[in-house]
């Protein structure tokens, strides 16, 4: 099994035993037969170990059924390289310092002191502990694997490069941490008090093991290994695999090949128990014990592969469903159809002929036969009824999952919302990707399903065809209409077969090639499956109406008449959806009411985050419209739209914002009362000081309109804050300031308009200068406002040739002849209409005169 000299195969030798520790006290031990030499060469034989050569067990360590297991290592513990990928990078010579901290090569390992296991003890496990890591400082060119055995966590380190192990040291929990180096493997310890998890983690420095996930990172949606069949045997595949080394468990005494991996691509989340070999969980990489000699491992360019020498390794999903969500609860096997169905045929006699006793299990085992074929009605069928019968198994999590899994292949979302709930932390990252197919099913959260549904893409893959046939394109066109570039990438190599082409083209839009997508849509419009042509067609209207070949008008009119085959496919919700997008960017808003209005009959729940955007969108718009509305009716139906629809909004900001509006809208209408009340609604609905502030503005000017200052001081201060910003701020100084000028008070007035020269601001100071007679004052302050809002050119609104009446005025009364000039200048040969006119013309007509003498 291990590689010839020629190849660099090497195994350690027992020759002048050293052991590298952390600790100065030192536990003496017995020395054993094993530590002759004896028991490693009888495991690099395969062969079990003469009973004499056993080592004796430590009480300490207590396996998962209660037994002693064997504790330490023996003296000739080995690590063997059995194979490595193809063309490894060359390795790196290591500099003084790290030589400086490295272990002698040969060195081995001896069991864990007694201070050490005491240290490790008095970490109660009810206790919470600080959280402690350890920094393995090795590149990104060194495999590493990980994984429990017994009460240790051990990490295994290929010895292509280097290891400085001087930096290798923690506290708390990690002050059990032993290091023992061997020219092909690093071994790393840590004694384990209970069966708390630990975390790995690679970083630009190396691997970081804690005792905690690492802060700001989704450690629950790492990568995991997902094997893949081949013709050989079972792939682990790896983006970066390391080599293959054997080695003998410290815990268990038994024979271990570990493929390492470079990169953080997870582990094995599942034990797997097959023909002549275990599969042990992992944190990283993948750890096989051969319960047979012709087990073997081989590191390819594509990851770790587990084989039997001299023949096929047969799997029929033992190892390649490598969690129990998919092998135990899901029931999934990799037979081939004829022998699912005979299966199933067996399952079904079998719960016919069961006693009351054993009727659920075996009524269980016939539902998972059937999901596993891939008829999702009879699973949900015979677990219905299993289930009336047995109310009490509905408390059992495979139970649930199992049923909420049919029900998704069903098409029944209310049944599948039991794949949202929280499940076991054993199975829950096994269980991410169904959770991710119920999300991408009933839509708004379509980035994150499409990153769950890309992480375990292999998984689909390797599922029994008639479930794959259901599943695989669906997770393709999500991922294509929704995953980022790297989500994407698990798309590579999809088959040829035509209905992945829909994804291929999603893919290819979102890449940049539009020209490959367009091309490939408009070929499927044609396709046969007509759930595929409507969504080409579509697609295609969307692409033209975005590139302007359309109308929003044409568009809406094209998805209107898709309607049918939409409804046909299951697509209603989507189409209107897209014809509403077409009306809003046509402005017709009641048009996009109904079609939205359409979509909601027919929407899972997931897309009410959608559909509730895109009403505000819409509500605003009506009420952005309606401003300068002259209309009364035209106003009065506007406002009828908003409050007719504003009930579907959920409470929030978006809500607040079209509440706000409405409010508004009711103040052109001159109804006051219900002003206010809206924007009363609206103030504790705002999430942001500012946006809090101009509602309470609106609502204090509603309260200075009704001539109730007192409330309106009231609202302002309740809607102040110290984060507002400045713009916000002053716009509130000019409301105080009407409050004051409502009370009474002239001069506060003033002193909070200050040098603001806003035109609303510097029009309250003016009126309060012309009440108090200081015609002057009134006149700069006019002038200012003129020299924004008089334009010198264009025919004047009514409210701009008052402005000039008013400055007239004022000007006259100040006897400020200069001014005068300015006006006649500024409106030039314009003529002002009415009386307006014929005052200003009075009041000029002095300084008209003067300007046409010679």
């Amino acid at each position: 099994m291990a590689e010839p000299p020629a190849d660099g195969a090497a195994t350690t030798q027992p020759d002048k035993p050293k052991h590298h520790k952390k600790h100065k006290n030192k536990h003496k031990h017995k020395k054993t037969p094993a530590q002759d030499g004896t028991e490693g060469q009888a495991a690099a034989d395969g062969k079990p170990l003469p009973a004499d050569t056993q080592v004796k067990a430590d009480p300490l360590d207590i396996g998962k059924d209660g037994n002693v297991v064997i504790h330490g290592l023996p003296g000739s513990w080995q690590a063997t390289v059995l194979d490595r990928p193809p063309a490894p990078p060359p390795p790196v010579a290591p500099s003084a310092k790290a030589g400086a901290g490295k272990l002698a090569p040969g060195v081995p390992l001896q069991p864990l002191t007694a201070e050490q296991v005491a240290a490790a003890a008095s970490v109660a496990p009810q206790t919470p502990v600080s959280v402690s890591r350890v920094l393995i400082p090795i590149s990104a060119r060194v495999g590493l694997a990980a994984f429990r055995s017994g009460n240790r966590f051990l990490i295994v380190v290929d010895n292509v490069e280097p290891l400085d192990t001087s930096a290798l040291r923690g506290d708390g929990l990690f002050s059990t941490l032993t290091v023992d180096t061997l020219p092909d493997a690093t071994l790393i310890q840590v004694y384990l008090p209970d069966t708390r998890n630990l975390y790995l983690s690679q970083q630009a420095e190396g691997w970081v093991l804690g005792d905690k996930p690492p802060p700001g990172n989704a450690y629950g949606n790492r990568r995991i290994l997902i094997p893949q069949t081949d013709d050989a045997g079972v792939l682990y595949p790896m983006r970066k695999p390391g080599r293959v080394l054997a080695i003998k468990d410290p815990v268990s005494g038994q024979k271990l090949l570990v493929g390492t991996s470079a990169f953080d691509d997870g582990g094995v989340l599942s034990f797997r128990k097959g023909q002549g070999y275990d599969v042990w969980p992992s944190v990283e990489g993948v750890v096989v014990s051969p319960n047979a000699p012709d087990i073997t491992m081989k590191a390819t360019a594509r990851g770790a592969l587990l084989m039997r020498e001299g023949k096929p390794l047969l799997d029929e999903g033992v190892a390649i469903y490598a969690n129990d969500v998919d092998s135990e609860w899901l029931g999934l096997n990799n037979l081939s159809d004829l022998a699912m169905e005979k299966r199933f045929q067996a399952a079904q006699l079998a719960a016919a002929d069961s006693s009351p006793a054993d009727r659920f299990a075996r009524r269980l085992d016939a539902a998972r036969a059937a999901f596993s074929n891939g008829d999702a009605l009879q699973a949900r069928a015979i677990l219905t009824v299993a289930l009336q019968d047995d109310p009490e198994e509905s408390a059992r999590p495979d139970v649930r999952f199992l049923l909420a899994a049919a029900e998704l292949l069903c098409g029944n979302m209310d049944g599948a919302s039991l794949l949202d709930e929280p499940w076991p932390e054993a199975e829950r990252r096994a269980t991410q990707l169904w959770r991710g197919l119920y999300d991408a099913s009933i839509g708004g959260q379509n980035a994150d399903a499409a990153h769950t549904l890309a992480l375990d893409f292999k998984r689909i893959e390797s599922y029994p065809s008639n479930i794959r046939a259901v599943l695989l394109p669906f997770a393709a066109e999500h991922i294509g209409r929704y995953g980022t570039p790297q989500d994407m990438a698990a798309l590579d190599g999809l088959p040829a077969e035509p209905v992945y082409d829909l994804a291929k083209a999603f893919k290819a839009l979102r890449t940049g090639k539009r020209k490959e997508a367009i091309d490939t849509f408009q070929k499927l419009e044609t396709n046969r499956d007509p759930v595929i042509a409507e969504k080409a067609l579509e697609q295609t209207t969307a692409l033209q109406l975005s590139d302007g070949k359309i109308t929003p008008e044409k568009a809406a009119d094209k998805f209107e008449s898709l309607l049918l085959d939409a409804r046909l496919a299951g697509r209603e919700a989507m189409l209107r959806l897209l014809q509403a997008d077409a009306y809003i960017r046509a402005r017709k808003w009641s048009d996009a009411l109904t079609a939205l209005a359409q979509a909601k009959a027919y929407a899972p729940k997931g897309m009410d985050t959608v559909m509730s955007s895109m009403l505000s969108q819409i509500l605003l718009n009506i009420a952005r419209d309606s401003t300068g509305e002259s209309n009364h009716d035209a106003l009065l139906h506007d406002a009828a739209m908003l409050r007719a629809h504003m009930a579907e909004l959920p409470t929030g900001p978006q809500k607040a914002e079209v509440v706000l509006a409405y409010g508004k809208l009711l103040m052109s209408l001159d109804l006051p009362d219900q002003a206010q009340q809206a924007f009363s609604d609206a103030i504790p609905m705002f999430d942001k000081p500012d946006l809090r502030a101009l509602a309470g503005n609106a609502l204090a000017t509603a309260y200075l309109d009704q001539k109730q200052p007192a409330l309106a001081a009231n609202i302002l201060t309740r809607t102040d804050d110290p984060a507002l910003s400045d713009d916000v701020r002053a716009a509130r100084h000019h409301i105080q300031a009407r409050v004051a000028l409502e009370s009474g008070d002239q001069t506060t007035a003033l002193g909070l308009l200050g040098a603001d020269q806003a035109a609303v601001s510097l029009d309250m100071s003016a009126h309060i200068h012309e009440n108090k007679g200081e015609w002057a004052a009134a006149v700069a302050d006019l002038r200012r406002m003129a020299e924004t809002d008089l334009p010198p050119k264009g025919v004047l609104t009514p409210a701009q040739q008052f402005l000039a009446l008013r400055i007239a005025s004022d000007a006259s009364q100040a006897g400020d002849k200069e001014t005068l000039s300015w006006l006649l200048a500024r409106i030039g040969s314009r003529s002002l209409d009415g009386d307006t006119g014929r005052v200003f013309g009075l009041l000029t007509a002095q300084e008209s005169a003067a300007k046409v003498e010679p």
